[in-house]
């Protein structure tokens, strides 16, 4: 019987903010986490980065979902840097149950 590793979002730990800023190529984001730390970082294939903000602040929250297995609740503030977003997340739902 082989030991089955756990998922690697099991190890993330849990979301705290997410950076989204627009270049003009793409909307890149980042994803901090707190302990164990680190981040997630990336760009979204989809909206255009000539979209408005608030759409790729939507879509960054579904990544973000997506990458943590987790539902997220945030608040956007806008930055001293233009087309650069701040994510607070406010509210993180919890984990999915382990497999068995």
């Amino acid at each position: 019987m082989g030991m089955r590793r756990k998922p690697y979002w099991r190890g993330l730990g849990t979301p705290k903010t997410l950076v989204l800023f627009r270049t003009p190529d793409q909307w890149r984001y980042a994803v901090h986490f707190e302990a164990p730390g680190g981040f997630a970082d990336g760009f979204l294939d989809r909206p255009a980065p000539s979209c408005d903000a608030e759409l790729a602040q939507a879509a960054l929250r579904l990544k973000a979902e997506e990458i943590t297995h987790r539902e997220l609740e945030v608040s956007w503030q806008s930055t001293d840097q233009p087309d650069w977003w701040t994510g607070i997340i406010t509210k993180v739902g919890p984990l999915p149950a382990p497999d068995h």
